[in-house]
C-alpha cells in the first residue's frame, strides 16, 4: 500500500458515519500537512495549515478536494533534492558574504549578528499584516490597517490649530488623515490632490466620521504582504538611523540571506523530528522569516508548525548542553566524604544554639549523601529569604574539613563576604578550625598572607568574592566549593574555582535566595540536582506588606517614628542613585538630604552602588551598631543581615520586579519582632497603570517566595527574575519561558535530550547537531570535551 493509498483510506475514514472523526479529531490538518508537504500544490498546503481551526463544512470541502487531487494523481513532482552543506559552512562571517551591501552588513552587526548562521536564527518578534484594504467599509475603528486611497483634498483644520487634514477616498467612502505640525508644508508635498497613497495606522471614529492621526506613508517595498518585525535596539553609530530605516535594511538583508536556508542540513535527530511531526529545519527558518500565506494570528501566537519547531530547538539545545555538562562532571573524581548523613546531622545540630527545621535537615542529608560518592556533587540549594541556607553550608563544610579537605565559599559582594565570614568564624572557632577572608579590598600584605595560608592548608575555610578565582590563589586540597547567588556568576567563573582542586574535582554546592519555580530551575540549573528549603525557622514572624500612595505619606512618617522609638531600624530604598533628566523618580542621594531635614533627631545613613566596598562595609557596620535609618539603592537586596531592622520602605515600588521586591522585603523580619514592608507608589498609578497595582498586590497577599516568583515569571519573564536577558543567559532565539506552553515544551525537550545521550553519549552520530551545539554553548558552558 503506497503512502498515497494510505492517505486516501484515512480520508475515507474521516467522512464515514456523517464525518464523526472529522468533527472530533485533533491535529488532522497538521498530520496531513506533514504527510503531503512534498506532493501537494501550495494552495492546498496553505489550507491544511489552518485546517484544524476551520468549521466542519469547510474541513469537509477540503477533504473532498484532497481526495479528488490524490485519486487523479494531480500531485506536483517532488521537490528536487538540494545538496546540503555542513553547519560549519554557515559560520562564515558577514564581511565575507557576497550579496549584502556595507549598510546592510553594518546594521546586522549592530544587532550582534556576526555570521550567516546568526542571521538565519535571528527570528522576528512579531508580524504585521500589510496587505492593503481597498474598501473603507472593511476598516473598522480600533483596527490597525493598511489602506490604499486617493487624495481628494489637503487643508488646514478650521477647528484645530497646527492641524492639517488630508481628505482621502476609496471611491465610495471618505476618511481624514490628521497631522499636527507647526511647519506642515511637507504634508502638502507628500499628499498631492489626485495622487494614490498607501498609509498604515489606527482607524478612529468621531460622530460616524473615520479618521487616522499621523498615519505612516508607506513606500512600495513597505506593503503588500505579511511583514516580519524584528528587534532593532542596535548599538553604536547605527542608532543615528531612524528605526524605520533600520527595519527596512534588516528585512532586506535577511530576505537575501534566508535564501541560503535551503542548504542547511537537518540537525535534529530524526526520531525526535518524527515524534512531533516537525517540519524540516530549512523550511522552518524560511517560513518564519518569509511567512506569506500563513495565518497572521497563528504567526503572532507563534503557533505555526515552523515556530513550534524553532521553540523546541531552542529548548532542546539548551537542555542537551546542560546534560552534557552534568555528564562531564560525573566523570570526574571527587574526594569521598565518608560521614553517616543521619548521625552527622544529629551531632551537628547539637553544636547549634537552635534547632534545625525539617527542611534544613533533609537538605543537609541530601548534600552529605552526595558527597559520600567519588563523583562530584553538583547541587543547588534553593530557599526563600531567611530560610537558613547558610547553616546547611556550614554543616557541609564541617563534614568536609573533618575529612582533611578545604572549603571555598564564593559570594558576589564584599558586604556578603564579610557577613558570611563572621557567621562561619563564629561557628568554626569553637571547633578550632581556621576561617580566612579573601576580597579585593584587602591590603596587599593581607592578601599575600591569605594566599600563603590557603596554599599551605592552614586556612581550612576561605570566604571570598571573585578574588578566589585569581591565578595566585592555590589550595592544598580543595574538597568543597560553596557558591552563593549562582546567577551572579558565569558558568566559567564557577569552573575556574572548581579547577583549583589539584587532581580531584571538588564537590559543589550552589545556593540561591531567588526562589525559582521548579520547571525554570531545571532549565537554568539543569546541570545541578536540586534541594529546597521550604519552611522558615520557628519564631520568625511574617512580614506584613502594605501598598501606600504618595498622598498617604503621613502614615509612613508615623510608622518610622514608631519603629525607631522601639529601638528598631528602618530601610528606605530608591531605584536610582541620582536624579536623571529622563526619569523623574526619586534618587537616594537627593532624598537622603530630605529625610535628614524631616527627621533631624534620627541617625540617618546613605548607601549606594557607587561607593567603594570599604565605604559600603563601613556604612553597614555603622547602621548595625548605631544607625536608625538607612537610605539606600538595591545594594541591600541580597543577604544583608540586621536582626533589629523591622521596617522596609520601597519608594517607586512599581519600578522593581516582584522577586527583587521580595528580596528587599527579606531584609526585615529576621528576628521575632513584628516587621513591615511599605510599597510606595505615585497616586497617578491608579489611573495610568492598573497592571502595576495588580502586580504589587501579589506581595501584599503572599510572603511565599515561590508563589511570588511564579507570578513574576508570568508578568515579566525569567530574564527579569534572574536579572538577565533570555537571549543572553539562555541563548534563546525564540523560546520564552514566561509562556507556560514553552515551559511545558521544556520538559519534553529535557526528556528527549536525555534519551539522545543514552543512545549517543558524545553525539558522534549527530555531527551537525554537535556543531550547532558547540557554536551556541561550547564557550559559554565549556563543552570542549565533546568537540
Amino acid at each position: 500500500m503506497t503512502t498515497q493509498e494510505k492517505i486516501l483510506s484515512f480520508l475515507d475514514g474521516l467522512l464515514e458515519r456523517d464525518g464523526i472523526k472529522l468533527r472530533r479529531g485533533i491535529g488532522i490538518g497538521l498530520y496531513l500537512f506533514n504527510q503531503l508537504r512534498d506532493t501537494l500544490p501550495d494552495y492546498m498546503l496553505e489550507s491544511l495549515q489552518s485546517f484544524d481551526r476551520m468549521p466542519f463544512e469547510k474541513k469537509k470541502a477540503i477533504v473532498l478536494e484532497l481526495k479528488r487531487i490524490l485519486s487523479r494523481s494531480e500531485v506536483k513532482e517532488e521537490k528536487p533534492q538540494v545538496r546540503k552543506r555542513p553547519i560549519k559552512d554557515f559560520l562564515v562571517e558577514l564581511d565575507k558574504l557576497k550579496g549584502l551591501d556595507s549598510k546592510e552588513k553594518k546594521v546586522l552587526k549592530s544587532l550582534g549578528i556576526n555570521t550567516l548562521l546568526d542571521a538565519l536564527f535571528y527570528f522576528p518578534l512579531r508580524y504585521e499584516d500589510r496587505r492593503p484594504i481597498t474598501s473603507l467599509k472593511l476598516a473598522k475603528p480600533g483596527q490597525k490597517v493598511v489602506l490604499k486611497l486617493k487624495v481628494k483634498d489637503v487643508r488646514k483644520s478650521p477647528e484645530e490649530g497646527y492641524t492639517v487634514e488630508v481628505l482621502c477616498t476609496d471611491g465610495k467612502e471618505y476618511i481624514k488623515l490628521k497631522f499636527r505640525y507647526k511647519r506642515s508644508d511637507f504634508i502638502y508635498a507628500l499628499y498631492r490632490r489626485g495622487s494614490e497613497v498607501v498609509v498604515a495606522g489606527k482607524v478612529k471614529s468621531f460622530k460616524g466620521e473615520k479618521y487616522m492621526v499621523h498615519p505612516e506613508l508607506l513606500k512600495e517595498e513597505e506593503f503588500g504582504g505579511i511583514f516580519p518585525v524584528y528587534y532593532i535596539r542596535a548599538k553604536g553609530e547605527i542608532t543615528r538611523i531612524s528605526s524605520r530605516e533600520r527595519h527596512n535594511r534588516i528585512r532586506k538583508a535577511l530576505k537575501k540571506l534566508v535564501k541560503t536556508a535551503r542548504f542547511l542540513p537537518e540537525y535534529l535527530p530524526e526520531f525526535i523530528r518524527k515524534k512531533y511531526g516537525f517540519p524540516y529545519a530549512d523550511e522552518s527558518i524560511e517560513k518564519i522569516h518569509l511567512p506569506e500565506g500563513l495565518d497572521i494570528k497563528e504567526l503572532n501566537d507563534m503557533e505555526t508548525p515552523y515556530h513550534k519547531r524553532a521553540i523546541y530547538d531552542d529548548l532542546f539545545l539548551f537542555q542537551l548542553s546542560l546534560l552534557l555538562k552534568k555528564k562531564e562532571a560525573q566523570q570526574e573524581k571527587a574526594p569521598p566524604i565518608g560521614v553517616s548523613p543521619d548521625r552527622f546531622v544529629i551531632e551537628f545540630e547539637n553544636k547549634l544554639p537552635f534547632r534545625l527545621t525539617n527542611a534544613q535537615r533533609k537538605a543537609l542529608r541530601e548534600v552529605l549523601s552526595d558527597m559520600r560518592k567519588e563523583s562530584p556533587m553538583n547541587r543547588l540549594l534553593q530557599g526563600d529569604v531567611g530560610s537558613g541556607k547558610t547553616v546547611v553550608a556550614i554543616g557541609a563544610s564541617l563534614a568536609v574539613v573533618r575529612e582533611g579537605y578545604q572549603v571555598a565559599v564564593m559570594v558576589p559582594t564584599e558586604i556578603l563576604a564579610q557577613q558570611h565570614y563572621k557567621k562561619f568564624k563564629e561557628f568554626f572557632q569553637k571547633e578550632g578550625i581556621e576561617v580566612g577572608l579573601l576580597t579585593g579590598s584587602l591590603k596587599p600584605s593581607e592578601k599575600k598572607s591569605a594566599y600563603k595560608h590557603i596554599r599551605e592548608g592552614n586556612i581550612k575555610i576561605v570566604v571570598g568574592t571573585h578574588a578566589l578565582i585569581q591565578e595566585k590563589v592555590e589550595f592544598k586540597n580543595l574538597g568543597l566549593v560553596v557558591i552563593d547567588e549562582q546567577h551572579r556568576f558565569g558558568v566559567m567563573q564557577r569552573k575556574l574555582l572548581l579547577e583549583k582542586g589539584k587532581g580531584l574535582y571538588p564537590h559543589c554546592l550552589v545556593m540561591s535566595a531567588t526562589p525559582i519555580p521548579r520547571t525554570l530551575a531545571l532549565s537554568i540549573y539543569g546541570d545541578l540536582d536540586i534541594s529546597v528549603i521550604d519552611e522558615l525557622p520557628p519564631g520568625r514572624k511574617e512580614v506584613r506588606t502594605l501598598l501606600l500612595f504618595e498622598s498617604e505619606r503621613d502614615k509612613l512618617l508615623k510608622a518610622i517614628e514608631e519603629e525607631v522609638s522601639k529601638g528598631n531600624k528602618v530601610y528606605i530604598i530608591y531605584p536610582l542613585i541620582e536624579e536623571s533628566e529622563k526619569a523623574e523618580f526619586k534618587a537616594a542621594t537627593e532624598e537622603f538630604e530630605r529625610w535628614k531635614e524631616l527627621l533631624p533627631d534620627k541617625r540617618i545613613l546613605l548607601l549606594h552602588g557607587r561607593m567603594s566596598d570599604e565605604e559600603k562595609q563601613r556604612v553597614m557596620e555603622e547602621f548595625k551598631e548605631k544607625g536608625d535609618i538607612l537610605v539606600s539603592t538595591t545594594v541591600v537586596e541580597v543577604g544583608v543581615d540586621v536582626p533589629e531592622a523591622t521596617l522596609m520602605i520601597v519608594e517607586d515600588a512599581h519600578r522593581f520586579g516582584l522577586s527583587q521586591l521580595h528580596q528587599l522585603r527579606g531584609r526585615v523580619g529576621r528576628s521575632d519582632r513584628p516587621s513591615y514592608c511599605y510599597l510606595v507608589v505615585p497616586d497617578s498609578l491608579r489611573k495610568t497603570d492598573a497592571d502595576a497595582i495588580r502586580r504589587l498586590k501579589v506581595l501584599v497577599q503572599t510572603t511565599d517566595g515561590f508563589k511570588v516568583a511564579e507570578m513574576d515569571l508570568k508578568f515579566r519573564g525569567p530574564g527579569e527574575l534572574l536579572g538577565v536577558s533570555q537571549s543572553g543567559y539562555f541563548g534563546f532565539n525564540i523560546a520564552n519561558l514566561a509562556r507556560s506552553r514553552d515551559r511545558f515544551v521544556l520538559q519534553n525537550a529535557r526528556e528527549d535530550a536525555r534519551e539522545l545521550l543514552e543512545r549517543d553519549p558524545k553525539l558522534k552520530e549527530h555531527e551537525e547537531l554537535k556543531e550547532l551545539l558547540l557554536y551556541r554553548y561550547g564557550d559559554r558552558l565549556d563543552l570542549s570535551y565533546i568537540a
